[in-house]
């Protein structure tokens, strides 16, 4: 039987970062799909026009990326893989054009923010715009007189667009980590860290109860984060990253007792750790 060949959903229009980080995973010539929403590429995996997705989960300096936890809850798939890449952001605009034309620039708030004051030191007007890729790619269709985009250099390369100013980012420790979901469990690679999400019960203690059963067995813990129960007022969710796969016999109790003392258990997956990209 023949394998089927991997396609990867991912959110926002063809040559964001989340392609980029399509391609730094699974290789240039991995089939993409893209997606408006979220939501969308959880569908694509469920209805088979996708087999794997692309999903951000974190930002160095903007922290959580809350909806996508909140549909890995609401989906019954797995964590297979987390990749990490550098947020390098690239001034562009139609061939021919120079950077003393440009009076104003068109990206997504996060992007424009992240370069907020390399804006302020050329003297140019940031317009909010739905997302990078997109303000490239609607630049590229319908270029303005004096106006520029902020995307990745993929997206400059994907609609022909020159760079005018390359690393236009305030910051260089810019960093988004993404999840690569599918059907399935990967196979073991070490070394490992697995994600839970748990909620506690509403007693005094219940939170450090359920942390102690990762320190009492020596298992690190990576990250936490809490997010507001949808259900129930001024009551958490906890998502939990460790050291470790969940096969691991230190972990298997460490999960069977959190489970014990919490009112709810999901594990998201155990894959691969992911190395942060040297610049």
């Amino acid at each position: 039987m023949s394998q089927k060949p991997i396609i990867v959903a991912f959110q926002g229009e063809p040559g964001a970062y989340s392609e980029q980080a399509v391609h730094e995973h699974f290789g240039p010539a991995t089939a993409s799909r893209p997606c408006r929403t979220f939501t969308e590429i959880f569908e694509a995996i469920h209805h088979g026009d996708a087999t794997h997705g692309m999903l951000p989960v974190e930002n160095s300096l903007a922290g959580m990326i809350a909806p996508a936890y909140d549909l890995l809850i609401d989906h019954d798939l797995r964590v297979q893989a987390e990749v990490i890449i550098r947020i390098e952001h690239y001034l562009m605009a139609s061939a021919g054009t120079t950077l003393k034309e440009i009076e104003r620039v068109r990206s997504h708030p996060q992007a424009l923010a992240q370069c907020e004051q390399s804006l302020l030191r050329l003297g140019l007007e940031p317009i909010d715009y739905y997302d990078t890729a997109g303000a490239a790619r609607d630049l590229a269709l319908n270029p303005e007189p004096g106006t520029a985009a902020i995307a990745s250099l993929l997206a400059a390369e994907t609609y022909n667009l020159e760079i005018l100013v390359n690393h236009i980012e305030d910051l260089d420790f810019n960093f988004t980590r993404f999840f690569v979901i599918g059907r399935v469990d990967p196979p073991r690679q070490d070394p490992t860290k697995t994600s839970i999400i748990f909620t506690t019960r509403h007693v005094p203690g219940a939170l450090h109860a359920v942390l102690s059963e990762l320190a009492n067995r020596d298992i690190n813990l990576t990250k936490i984060e809490s997010r507001p129960r949808r259900t129930r007022p001024w009551h958490y969710r906890f998502f939990v990253d460790f050291e470790g796969h969940e096969d691991d016999p230190q972990v298997q109790e460490a999960l069977l007792g959190i489970l014990k003392l919490s009112s709810f258990l999901q594990v998201l997956g155990s894959y691969p750790m992911a190395k942060i990209p040297r610049k």
